[in-house]
């Protein structure tokens, strides 16, 4: 039933020691605009992460995606280990990969190919080491959201 409701991912959020150095990558080699930036209380860090230390958040935007990005203000978080289970990757889709790759090589991000069958999935890392996956999607007919991946899901 949850199937029928649920459309889309609305935004990605990602924890940083290295702010600025995040955003700049999001901007700078991938594209991203900054929407908004603002500070975050303690009770409002508390209430949502669990964390009662104040924080700063900047959304960045790249036509449908939005990319939120976290610090804590003087405070430093533990890095997550490599092979911890949980958020492993999310994907960007673009018009045209290979035109998109390239761009990327020319702005010194390295780019991971796997072959895959017979095709090869690509991914970049950002400066934390969070992966994110390239696809290409000419339209909306190439991989309809809705009929794209078939889950059963419980009521």
């Amino acid at each position: 039933m949850n199937r029928k409701l649920i459309r889309f991912c609305d935004h990605i959020g990602i924890f940083t020691n290295h702010y600025q150095r995040l955003v700049n990558f999001y901007t700078r080699k991938l594209g991203f605009i900054k929407d908004k930036e603002e500070r975050l209380s303690k009770s409002l860090m508390q209430a949502v992460f669990g964390v009662a230390l104040e924080g700063k958040f900047t959304r960045l935007v790249s036509g449908d995606v939005r990319i939120e990005v976290f610090t804590l203000v003087g405070r430093r978080l533990l890095k997550r280990p490599d092979r911890m289970l949980g958020y492993n990757h999310w994907a960007i889709c673009v018009t045209d990969v290979k035109k998109f790759l390239s761009g990327l090589k020319r702005k010194k991000v390295k780019i991971i190919s796997i072959k895959r069958n017979d095709h090869f999935v690509y991914f970049i890392k950002d400066p934390d080491g969070n992966r994110i996956e390239v696809k290409e999607r000419k339209t909306e007919k190439d991989h309809p959201p809705s009929t794209r991946y078939q889950y059963k899901v419980a009521d």
